[in-house]
Order: structure tokens, then sequence, then C-alpha cells
């Protein structure tokens, strides 16, 4: 008999974080990180903190995920103006991006994630291919995505995160949805 497997030891968070508002800047509710204030959602927080009570619950890792850009994919709109980036533009610009992000990551994780294993992860890229593809590359059991609070409308013309990772997935994914921030 196989021994019994805690159901969710591996979970996935992908994390998005934006811009600081001076609002909440003044208020205290932004985080410095590199020299630049940003903010974490709630409906991210409450993401990361649900995935940290299941990974506590089970002793597991939660895994924590930011995407940025790939700026190399904007250049296909420079069109035969010869404005591309190098390739070593490029390659300092994802680093920068990836410190930074591993930076706010570092911040979130520091807050809610007492407890429990942590890996910490930043890359660029599509958000959706990006989540499938450390999901799948991490064993992830459960993926715990926040909803982006976009209306049905937004969500026709630009798709959803969170639609297609549901669809793609080969695991669970819990979404917790966005209580119009």
């Amino acid at each position: 008999m196989t021994p019994a497997r805690a159901p969710f030891t591996k979970i996935l968070v992908p994390v998005d974080f934006s811009p600081a508002s001076d609002e909440h800047i003044a208020a205290g509710q932004a985080v410095e990180v590199d020299g630049q204030y940003i903010e974490f959602s709630p409906s991210t927080v409450r993401s990361v903190v649900l995935a940290t009570d299941l990974a506590r619950a089970s002793l597991g890792t939660v895994i924590l995920l930011h995407v940025t850009p790939a700026l190399n994919y904007s250049t296909m709109y420079a069109g035969n103006l010869s404005v591309g980036l190098s390739s070593q533009v490029l390659t300092d610009v994802h680093e920068a991006a990836q410190k930074t992000s591993k930076a706010a990551l570092e911040v979130i994780a520091q807050r809610h994630c007492a407890g429990v294993q942590v890996v910490l992860e930043a890359r660029p890229g599509v958000a959706v291919s990006v989540i499938i593809e450390e999901s799948e590359k991490k064993g992830a059991d459960l993926i715990v995505l926040a909803a982006s609070g976009r209306s049905r409308v937004a969500r026709f013309f630009v798709g959803s995160t969170a639609d297609r990772v549901i669809r793609e997935a080969i695991c669970p994914v819990l979404v917790i949805p966005a209580l119009h921030e």
C-alpha cells in the first residue's frame, strides 16, 4: 500500500505587482523595492496567504512566480525602423527586471510565508505560458491565482489569464476573486 501523500505539497502562486499610487505611498501601503514603490493587490496577498496556509498544513512548498514582459516581442512592431534593441541591452533589462521582481517576491514572502519553504522565481514571457510551464516544471499540485478584477468587457477584448490557466493547467487551479479593490 502506498503511503498517503498530502494533497498540496507544491503550490504555485503567480504574483503580480504594480507601481504604487501616491495615495498608497502616503498611507504607508506601498513597498519600496530597488528605489521604487510598488504595491500588491489585496487578491494577490490573499492568494499568497491561502497558499501558505495550505502548504503549512501539508508541510509543503510555496513557489512565488512573477512574470515580466518579454521585451524582445516588442521589436517586431518596429517594422523597418532601425530602433531594435541589441541582444545585450535586452539581456541587461531582463536581468534587472528579474532582480527587482525577486526583491519584491522576497518582501511578500517575508510578510506572508512564515513557517513554509518558499521558492522565488521571476521570468520574462507571456504570463499564461510561463505560469503553465513553471507549474509543470516544478511539479505543482495546485496553482493559486488572483483574478485581475477587470470587467467582463475588458476580459473579452484582452483575455483572461485566469481563464486560460484554468483551461491549460494539468493541476487544479484555485482562483481568488478581486473584490473591486
